[in-house]
């Protein structure tokens, strides 16, 4: 009787570990919307060029506090002589959370490729970094707001007019939703 209590306590004792090892390596998705407002451009004359972003992507925690992933989104760029410029960026992200329970500060870092979605520029390449701040509206859900920095290099065929390529640097900021 002794020996089936044991092991009894020691099965339950186990699946509570493995559990609470589950619930820190759970997948998290986010979704944001961003304004990509004009820090500089490598053109000529650093023409004003403005943006909206958006992004939809899958994290892994890896720790209670680490979590990496990818993302999918597109990147709108139009400058003030109406000339646009549409991606569509494939990231690899990294983000530590402050707080375990994925609420308050977050920082990130991203890179990847920035496929062209028209036949006005080639391919592209987007980066950045940046900080964010979520309040938890239920068990499964985050509200927050984001800043950051944001980089994109625009690549053009070589009979194009303009430069064969050129770079933006850009402030996000914007809202975002977690479901965790």
């Amino acid at each position: 009787m002794k020996l089936t209590v044991s092991v009894f306590l020691s099965v339950i004792l186990c699946l509570g570990f493995k559990d609470a090892a589950a619930q820190r390596k759970k997948l998290i998705n986010y979704t944001e919307l961003s304004a990509l407002i004009h820090g500089s451009t490598s053109l000529t004359g650093n023409a004003e060029i403005n943006g909206f972003r958006t992004r939809t992507g899958v994290s892994k925690l890896i720790d209670e506090n680490f979590g990496f992933g990818f993302a999918l989104g597109t990147d709108n760029f139009k400058n003030a002589s109406g000339r646009t410029y549409n991606t569509l960026p494939i990231t690899l992200n990294a983000s530590y959370f402050f707080n375990p329970e994925l609420s308050g500060l977050k920082a990130d870092i991203y890179g990847g490729y920035a496929v062209r979605l028209f036949n006005n520029l080639n391919k592209g390449i987007t980066a950045g970094a940046g900080l964010s701040y979520s309040f938890p509206v239920n068990a499964g859900l985050n509200l927050g707001i984001q800043t950051g920095y944001n980089y994109q290099k625009i690549d053009y065929p070589v009979s194009f007019v303009l430069e064969n390529s050129f770079s933006i640097n850009s402030i996000r900021l914007g809202l975002g939703i977690t479901f965790k």
